[in-house]
């Protein structure tokens, strides 16, 4: 999850924003206290007094490492729940749109995770299972890059494809800037 704070200097033409990045709680509850403009969060918000709107549909896909037992596995046939229920999961931490979105797909199915990894970023579990420590399920948009150079490769599974809902956090009392508003303009025009 992304949030966003911005100033216009000199009119709409001339604005700065800050953004950072935090999990999907932390951004709602910053949207809530009026301490940011606008958030960008990867699932439901369980904070009251914040506005949700669509905005975005994400793939979440499951990844490991090309060279794991998994991956060799995974290119001879998708894997079913055994391999799964036996692998170790590097996953968000419980408070993430992500960790949320997988323990409501995953567990499930797999009855819990026999061994997990808890990391507090995207960035650092694709990077670990890249790294051949475990697998993920992770946002397509975020492993994009290690995919396309063959650090990381997609398992095909049996449990189908999985995508979520991603959206822009407001709130409801906070009248939108000219930078957030040239910033919303910014986000809905990219591909």
């Amino acid at each position: 999850a992304r949030y966003f704070s911005g100033v216009a200097e000199d009119g709409p033409a001339s604005w700065q924003c800050t953004v950072r990045i935090a999990n999907t709680t932390d951004i709602c509850r910053a949207v809530a206290a009026l301490d940011i403009d606008l958030g960008l969060v990867e699932g439901p918000s369980h904070v009251p007094g914040v506005d949700l709107q669509p905005w975005r549909t994400d793939e979440l896909v499951i990844v490991g490492a090309p060279t794991s037992a998994l991956a060799a596995a995974a290119a001879r046939a998708p894997l079913g729940l055994p391999a799964l229920r036996a692998a170790t999961w590097l996953l968000r931490e419980p408070s993430s749109g992500t960790r949320e979105t997988t323990d409501q797909w995953l567990l499930p199915r797999l009855g819990r995770y026999a061994r997990s990894i808890e990391l507090g970023s995207s960035e650092a579990i694709k990077h670990a299972a890249a790294a051949g420590l475990g697998i993920a399920c992770l946002s397509r948009w975020v492993v994009g890059d290690l995919l396309a150079r063959g650090e990381l490769r997609a398992l095909p599974t049996r449990l189908g494809r999985l995508t979520r809902q991603c959206y822009w956090v407001r709130h409801p009392a906070r009248v939108p800037t000219a930078a957030s508003t040239a910033f919303m303009q910014l986000l809905a025009a990219a591909p």
